[in-house]
Order: structure tokens, then sequence, then C-alpha cells
């Protein structure tokens, strides 16, 4: 599998292995996106700079997706699964469209809803990392193609 099929397909499967190489251009690009709001940001007019940042992040998360959904294919296990991954980040722009349009009369109770809220989406964030990285795929040919190769 090349490079480009591997960050910009969702089909197919993926083990373990190729996941992990899989997500060192994800980190790379977010450590470009953090050394350039660290050292680079002012060189660019302001919305240069959060153009710039944007696109790069997207682009990573897009990355993400893609990689994940082939390791979830490996074991069996549809991408619609991916919104467990993604949910600290629906959680936070949830909440950040919440407090800015909708604010709550008591504040007691929004902390209580946030916390268990924030709990329980870092547990299914936790769970489906540890069965991404942890568990073994089908030996067998399942309904998202042939076993991979190992590596």
């Amino acid at each position: 599998m090349n490079w480009t099929t591997l960050l910009l397909s969702g089909r197919g499967r993926i083990n373990r292995l190729t996941l992990l190489l899989g997500l060192l251009p994800v980190v790379l690009l977010l450590a470009l996106v953090l050394v350039h709001q660290k050292y680079l940001t002012g060189l660019l007019p302001h919305w240069a700079d959060i153009a710039l940042s944007s696109v790069i992040t997207l682009e990573a998360l897009y990355f993400l997706a893609c990689l994940a959904a082939k390791r979830m294919h490996d074991y069996d296990r549809p991408a619609h699964f991916l919104w467990l991954l993604f949910s600290p980040l629906i959680l936070a722009v949830v909440m950040i469209v919440q407090q800015k349009y909708f604010p709550l009369p008591s504040y007691n109770w929004a902390a209580r809803f946030y916390i268990v809220a924030i709990c329980l989406v870092v547990l299914a964030f936790l769970w489906m990392m540890v069965e991404m990285l942890f568990r073994r795929g089908d030996e067998h040919e399942n309904r998202f193609g042939a076993v991979p190769r190992q590596s």
C-alpha cells in the first residue's frame, strides 16, 4: 500500500504496524502547526496564520480518520464508530456553541453536566485507542477486504 492510498482513502484494512507508521505524517503535521504557532506567527497577516493552521490541522484530522477507518475494518467494525474517536473534538465544539448561544441558567448544573460528559467522552476515546492499538485483526478475509500483509 502506498502513502497516498494509506492517508487519503478509508477503504481496505491495515494492521497495527501500518497504523503506527501512518501516524507519523499526522504527528509531523501537528508538530508543524505547533512550530508555526510558537515561532512563525506574525510573519503572515493574522487571517493567513489562522487559515494555514486550520488547513494543516484539518488535513491531519482527515489522515487520522482514514487510518482509523482502515484499522477498524481490520477487526470487522464499520467506520461509523469514528465518532467515538473524535468525540472529544465533537464535545468541545458543542460546549463552545452551547456557552455562546444557549447559556445555562445554573452554573452548578452545567458544571455537573460537563464533568459527566467529559468523563464519558474520555472513556470512549481511550477505549477506541486501546482497541485500535492492541486488538488483533481478523485472521481471515472479512467484508472489508483481505488480510493485510505482515511487514
